[in-house]
C-alpha cells in the first residue's frame, strides 16, 4: 500500500475550551483504538463540533439520554475517508442533523452536531483516530496521536494536510 495525504481541520475552528487529556491518558485504554486513541478536546456545552476531513458514516448511534451513563452518553458517529484508509469516532455530542446517518457523505467543516453536556464530567467532544492499513474492510486498524496538532489547530480554520504511510509508522502533519 502506498501513503496517502487527508486535509484536515480542527473540530473547534471556535469554542474551544482546553485539552482534557489525549492517546492513552486517563481513561484512555486499551483494547479499543477508539478509546485508547481518544482525544478529550474541552468546549461549553452546545459548542458547534465539525468534521475534521471528508468522509462517511458508517456507524451512527443517536443520542438516547436515557442509556447515558458516566462513561458513554451523547450520540456516537464512526466515519471512514472516502478511501477507505483512515477513520475516525466522535462521541459525547447531541443534536445530530436529521438525515445524517450510515452511508451519508461529510465534507470537512460540515457540522456534525453539538458537544453535550453530562454532569459532572467536563463538557468535552471524545475523538479518536484510527489508520486502516490495507483499507477496509479486512485492514489492520492502527489508532493515531494527533492530539497536539488539534491543540495547535483550535480555534482556527487551519487546513493541515495529514500524510499516513500505510505501513505503522505515526502519520505525519504538515505541507
Amino acid at each position: 500500500m502506498s501513503a496517502f495525504t487527508i486535509d484536515m481541520s480542527n473540530p473547534f475552528p471556535s469554542e474551544f475550551a482546553s485539552g482534557l487529556g489525549g492517546p492513552g491518558m486517563g481513561g484512555h485504554q486499551s483494547p479499543d483504538w477508539y478509546i485508547q486513541y481518544g482525544m478529550d478536546l474541552g468546549a461549553s456545552a452546545g459548542s458547534t463540533v465539525l468534521a475534521a476531513f471528508d468522509a462517511h458514516i458508517t456507524k451512527y448511534s443517536p443520542h438516547d439520554p436515557s442509556a447515558d451513563t458516566n462513561k458513554v452518553y451523547g450520540a456516537q458517529l464512526f466515519m471512514r475517508a472516502p478511501n477507505d484508509m483512515m477513520g475516525g469516532f466522535y462521541t459525547h455530542i447531541t443534536n445530530v442533523p436529521e438525515g445524517l446517518t450510515v452511508g451519508s457523505q461529510v465534507s470537512r467543516g460540515d457540522v456534525l452536531g453539538e458537544v453535550y453536556e453530562f454532569a459532572p464530567t467536563a463538557t468535552h467532544l471524545h475523538l479518536a483516530l484510527v489508520e486502516i492499513i490495507g483499507g477496509a474492510p479486512g485492514g489492520q486498524y492502527q489508532g493515531v496521536d494527533l492530539y497536539q496538532l488539534f491543540l495547535d489547530t483550535a480555534n482556527s480554520d487551519t487546513v493541515t494536510p495529514v500524510t499516513f504511510n500505510q505501513d505503522g509508522s505515526p502519520p505525519i502533519s504538515g505541507s
